[in-house]
């Protein structure tokens, strides 16, 4: 069947857009998007004595040997809640610990291994409402 509507011309050819190679920088793989400020840096501190406390008063860090393993017990928690619950770049949260981006990835992925275990997961829970209470506290700004 023939219709008399005329055809439309094809649209234009666009030029190609020039390539734009990108090349990773050391900075870029060690630093997160943003400088660490001092209140940020504050606030994870503020949640890793949180995490300790916590655990005390839990007595659940009598699972494990005081000491050494207890400590990192404590700095993998707050670094996997300063990840999650303020959305903290993992570069963002090592700095804020003295630590390497690849710590705070093996942090974060042993507490999620753990969160299987109901009173882990609990303890976790509180955690991340008390850091989440503490960022209303201090307000946006941080």
């Amino acid at each position: 069947m023939i219709t008399d509507d005329p055809i439309s011309p094809p649209p234009p050819i666009l030029p190609a857009a020039p390539s734009v190679e990108w090349q990773p920088t050391a900075e870029a793989d060690d630093l997160s998007e943003r400088p660490l400020t001092p209140e940020r840096r504050l606030l994870c501190m503020i949640v890793r004595q949180l995490t300790e406390e916590l655990l005390r008063a839990t007595g659940l860090e009598h699972d494990q040997e005081p000491g050494r393993r207890a400590t990192s017990h404590v700095r993998q928690v707050a670094m996997y809640v300063c990840h999650v619950v303020y959305s903290m770049p993992m570069g963002e949260v090592a700095q804020a610990f003295g630590r390497d981006r690849t710590t705070v990835g093996h942090a974060c992925r042993m507490v999620e291994d753990r969160r299987d275990d109901r009173a882990y997961d609990t303890f976790v829970a509180i955690v991340e409402r008390m850091a989440s209470a503490v960022h209303l506290i201090a307000g946006k700004r941080i």
